[in-house]
């Protein structure tokens, strides 16, 4: 009878450890009704202009003008430039101004020019205000070719991503790694991002439907994002417990029985 009852008690304790509710795996749930909720995010006021140029950075400049013999003059390897290649980020970081710890990009016929902390749209009016003063007729473009962000911890596929598109969602960056394994904490997400003032932390809550379309539902270049894994999984309550675990108990006991 004591033997039963010892496996029920097992049978039990890897039903407990080894279920995750259902609410803690959703995404964009509605707890506003509740009382003790605190809405912590804020309305989205810049997107597509969040981000700041930082030391390192490598920054994408062509000058398109009439005169191609103008144009080659500040444009790096402007002869081998093709639009086969032109919207490919790998192709264009060859091509780009890395950034240096200064702030400063080295611009040819120019000299150093600061562009530490500015966005990409003021970065394309400050080169405008001083080319204007070299070429009669041109455009520019101006664009970020590292884009990369990092996402670690309990998703189905870490590792180092490409941003596909300016405005990349966390929703989106964490499909781009298969999403979060069933053993990722959704309530508690880390996004760890450098500035020029020093790295930054930023706490989100992928349950929570008030993150949409706030400030920090949208990740920025150099990113890491660092998923937590449950306290289940922290304390070696992984995939295999019930099956594994369990099983090799109840044989176990099983034996141990037999043999009495």
């Amino acid at each position: 009878m004591k033997f039963h009852k010892l496996l029920l008690l097992l049978l039990l304790l890897s039903f407990i450890v080894s279920c995750i509710p259902q609410r803690k795996t959703i995404y964009m749930r509605d707890v506003s009704g509740k009382k003790s909720y605190i809405n912590l995010y804020t309305k989205a006021f810049e997107v597509t202009e969040a981000y700041t140029i930082q030391p390192r950075d490598y920054v994408y400049i062509r000058v398109l003008t009439p005169d191609e013999a103008v144009a080659s003059l500040y444009n790096l390897d402007a002869g081998q430039m093709n639009m086969s290649n032109m919207g490919n980020p790998a192709n264009m970081k060859f091509q780009s101004y890395q950034v240096s710890d200064e702030g400063d990009i080295d611009f040819p016929y120019v000299g150093q020019i600061k562009v530490i902390d500015l966005t990409l749209k003021e970065v394309k009016a400050k080169m405008q205000d001083i080319l204007k003063n070299h070429i009669d007729t041109f455009t520019l473009q101006v664009q970020l070719t590292n884009t990369q962000f990092t996402i670690l911890g309990e998703v189905n596929t870490p590792g180092q991503y490409n941003m596909n598109k300016d405005q990349l969602t966390i929703f989106e960056a964490i499909s781009l790694a298969g999403d979060l394994t069933i053993y990722g904490k959704r309530k508690k997400v880390k996004i760890v991002r450098p500035s020029t003032d020093g790295t930054k932390t930023i706490m989100i809550d992928l349950t929570d439907v008030n993150l949409v379309d706030s400030q920090n539902y949208y990740i920025q270049p150099n990113d890491l994002i660092y998923i937590e894994p449950i306290r289940a999984k922290m304390f070696g309550f992984g995939e295999t417990f019930s099956l594994g675990l369990v099983t090799s108990l109840i044989s176990f006991f099983l034996l141990a029985n037999s043999l009495k």
